[in-house]
């Protein structure tokens, strides 16, 4: 009987292990099944991640802004943020503060972008310290217009309404400025542009 048990126990060891481990090992099974820099090449290719490439460094803006009222009431804001690769080149990590001077005060946030290569979409994850929500995107790249347009679903939390945030970063000939611009779709069709503007890159001083 002692014998019994101790092998029941085990087999029970293994099958409340087996779930988190079979997880680990299915992933690199995945990995290794064929050339690893043929699935590193398929999930970060190059011409997608030089695009995420184009946020790294130190940006500045005054954004024109609409602020919440009736009617919503034209203001400025201002925003600087740094973006750095993470996790071995994989995603940039973006640092922000928004500055709504009288009229909303300081806030700070954070953005994870990143390319999933397995979907072939861009992501963007959102964050604010006054919004517990988060705003969770996917994006495409249009090389017409050479702009990378987010789309995320966002919830009012007293209304229970949806809408769709839209995030459209314009890029040109001058790697220092991108344009930027941002929109709310509403369920009746209807739609508003609470924030605009050009971001510069904050150069380095030159060293003597």
């Amino acid at each position: 009987m002692r014998k019994f048990l101790k092998v029941w126990f085990g087999v029970a060891a293994l099958l409340v292990a087996l779930p988190l481990a079979a997880q680990q090992t299915a992933k690199e099974a995945e990995r290794h099944a064929g050339n690893p820099m043929d699935y590193d090449k398929i999930l970060k290719p190059a011409d997608m991640h030089e695009i995420l490439g184009r946020f790294v460094g130190t940006w500045n803006t005054t954004l024109k802004a609409l602020v919440y009222g009736v009617p919503l009431r034209e203001t400025t804001m201002k925003d600087t943020f740094v973006a750095k690769w993470i996790l071995d080149e994989r995603f940039i990590e973006l640092e922000y503060t928004y500055d709504l001077g009288v009229e909303g005060g300081v806030s700070k946030g954070k953005v994870i972008m990143g390319y999933n290569g397995a979907t072939k979409q861009f992501f963007r994850h959102f964050f604010i310290d006054w919004d517990s929500r988060g705003t969770f995107s996917d994006g495409v790249f249009i090389r017409s217009k050479n702009a990378l347009v987010f789309e995320g679903k966002e919830h009012d939390p007293i209304t229970g309404d949806t809408f769709v945030k839209r995030d459209v970063f314009t890029f040109g000939p001058d790697k220092d400025k991108f344009h930027y611009e941002q929109y709310y779709r509403f369920a009746d069709g209807s739609e508003v542009k609470p924030l605009e503007g050009d971001y510069i890159r904050v150069k380095e001083p030159v060293k003597p």
